[in-house]
């Protein structure tokens, strides 16, 4: 399966709306596709259509109020792009308040020209400041006579002036923040495309799922998902591979359903989370995958 996680386009003006503002969009992005695996947000959206088997009406998860909380503000993520998803329904969930922080020039003083520095520096404590939500901020004045390298340093030991923990930004708020963003996207996708491949291959071997869905940069190349298995040889990497598709497959799974309680990303066991039923999830991701074929094709007409 093709990595389908690009931004789509996004813009910057993409990322500010309403008076809102965003960064990290492929985060957003994976939360969007994690959600379209989850068993708990499928079932959420099933209910919300009315069109739950008794069968599913009598299993709903015990925290199912938390998620129908979060497809209410998300919605269905089946049939919509993830540009239209963010404008439409995200960035007003994940969007910071207020305007996002950044370095400016306050004012010019020269020989000539410093009359109304005062006032100018009073509009910007009023006005940008008080927009940015206060961040710490360390008034600076630089001679602009002085070489970019001599700033450069001269700025460097100012702030290292300061203690760190005054340095560290108070975080913006946002409805649903990230829970962190020390994870690294390709990592959260390479999960994501076991779930995938696992849902499209149930019957296979873990090793060859993981070899497909290209798990581990040094394995899965190592492997032929469609070999035929010669007893004695390559046992080792098919073990190793094995593990690594499994524990992807567990953590896919966790992410999903803690992106339905608005827990994105995070691995931790959630205790009322579905386990994935293989056939149905391969109808739900097969399904989603036509329609987005047919609409890239009705975009290239």
């Amino acid at each position: 399966m093709q990595n389908n996680s690009s931004n789509q386009h996004a813009t910057p003006r993409d990322l500010r709306k309403d008076g809102l503002w965003a960064t990290k969009l492929g985060f957003y992005l994976m939360w969007m596709e994690y959600l379209a695996i989850s068993p708990s947000y499928e079932r959420a959206r099933r209910y919300r259509m009315g069109s739950l088997t008794d069968e599913q009406q009598q299993n709903l998860p015990a925290d199912f109020d938390a998620v129908l909380s979060v497809y209410d503000d998300l919605g269905d993520v089946q049939r919509t792009d993830f540009k239209s998803w963010w404008q439409d329904r995200a960035m007003a969930v994940f969007g910071h308040e207020g305007v996002k922080p950044r370095v400016r020039r306050v004012d010019t003083l020269t020989t000539t020209y410093n009359k109304r520095a005062t006032e100018r520096l009073q509009t910007f404590v009023d006005g940008e400041w008080q927009e940015q939500a206060q961040p710490n901020t360390a008034l600076v004045s630089i001679p602009l006579g002085l070489t970019k390298t001599q700033i450069t340093r001269q700025l460097n030991k100012i702030l290292e002036s300061y203690d760190e923990q005054l340095r560290i930004s108070a975080k913006p708020s946002a409805k649903y923040p990230l829970l962190g963003t020390r994870q690294r996207k390709n990592t959260l996708f390479r999960y994501l495309a076991v779930v995938w491949m696992r849902s499209a291959m149930p019957r296979q071997a873990l090793w060859r799922v993981g070899a497909r869905a290209k798990v581990s940069d040094t394995y899965s190349p190592e492997l032929d998902p469609k070999a035929r298995v010669v007893r004695g040889e390559q046992i080792y990497d098919r073990e190793v591979l094995t593990i690594l598709a499994s524990r992807a497959w567990s953590r896919g799974v966790a992410l999903a359903e803690n992106a339905a309680r608005r827990r994105f990303p995070s691995y931790d066991k959630v205790e009322h989370g579905l386990e994935p039923n293989l056939h149905e999830l391969w109808e739900l991701v097969g399904s989603r995958r036509k329609w987005k074929r047919a609409q890239s094709k009705k975009a290239t007409r």
